[in-house]
């Protein structure tokens, strides 16, 4: 069992279909290239080459100029969603680069759902092998919960009336339906200490059955 193209086109919307997005990333004179695209990039800091500090992002991105034309208010919005929510790192400090060259043609028509989740497929088998007591995991992660609360009645959290789709599409939008992850909009979360849920989440598992399949 294993999440697949179709269901990560479900839950997040994205393409699934179109160009591929890849190919070799050059790391010669990234920096230059980034500011061609975004008009800026921070200053070199020791041997760093494979991503963008979140600080620096934080400070000269988190927020779109006032009257900033169409044009750029979807850059910000893809700069942002791109980097610290559909390819993030395990380190919490960066955001990955090498993909922000491909929103030079947005309309190219990239497959950006089967990059994202090959990517969080890369980023499991990494987790795996992380033994640190701070290690993280990197990807499209809350996708993945979403796949997870579908699939798995294990740690499942409890839907609760969903709030009216209005407040999320604008009027005559016949383009923004919602998604699965829709049905996860209002949740009721529990909180439980790390041990009691490990060995709850392990109990439940080994205890699974072909009929519990059903959210």
């Amino acid at each position: 069992m294993t999440v697949t193209l179709e269901d990560w086109g479900m839950i997040t919307a994205m393409p699934i279909e179109g160009h591929a997005l890849t190919g070799r990333v050059e790391r010669t004179n990234w920096q230059q290239r980034v500011t061609t695209l975004i008009g800026d990039c921070p200053g070199a800091k020791s041997n760093r080459t494979s991503g963008v500090p979140l600080s620096w992002l934080s400070e000269h991105r988190k927020t779109c100029p006032q009257g900033a034309d169409e044009a750029t208010v979807e850059l910000y919005a893809l700069w942002y969603i791109l980097s610290e929510v559909v390819f993030p790192d395990s380190s919490e400090n960066s955001a990955n680069w090498a993909y922000l060259f491909f929103l030079a043609d947005w309309d190219a028509g990239y497959s950006w759902g089967t990059a994202s989740l090959a990517y969080l497929y890369r980023s499991l088998d990494d987790a795996t092998q992380r033994t640190g007591n701070k290690s993280n995991m990197g990807g499209f992660v809350w996708a993945f919960f979403v796949w997870m609360w579908e699939r798995l009645p294990v740690g499942r959290l409890e839907k609760m009336p969903r709030r009216p789709w209005k407040y999320y599409s604008e009027d005559g939008d016949e383009t923004r339906n919602p998604t699965v992850a829709y049905e996860w909009d209002v949740v009721k979360l529990y909180t439980r200490l790390k041990k009691t849920s490990y060995k709850t989440y392990t109990n439940e598992l080994d205890a699974l059955t072909h009929t519990q399949d059903e959210p």
